[in-house]
């Protein structure tokens, strides 16, 4: 959906250059490990459960060092008790 409001100047017409909501969305999935970014994943699609547990499992986990704590925001899909149980074990396989 294109943007309907803009900003500009008090008194001043709002143009805009592009409608950014006609091209589709790309939704980001990262991960930082202190200051540095770990990975980095690009998606064509809106994120459900399976898109971010795949994630977690096929790109996260497997590069996250031993007694590393995870921290998430409360997003539904980060509640799914399956992907918290690949959580917990694989804490348990690498320590």
């Amino acid at each position: 959906m294109p943007r309907t409001h803009g900003y500009a100047e008090k008194g001043l017409r709002c143009y805009g250059q592009q409608d950014w909501g006609a091209k589709g969305r790309t939704n980001v999935i990262g991960a930082l490990l202190g200051k540095v970014l770990l990975t980095v994943s690009l998606f064509s699609t809106n994120i459900n459960t399976e898109i971010f547990t795949a994630w977690l499992e096929q790109d996260l986990l497997p590069k996250l060092p031993p007694n590393t704590v995870i921290v998430m925001d409360n997003a539904a899909f980060h509640k799914n008790q399956h992907m918290q149980e690949n959580i917990r074990n694989a804490v348990w396989i690498q320590g």
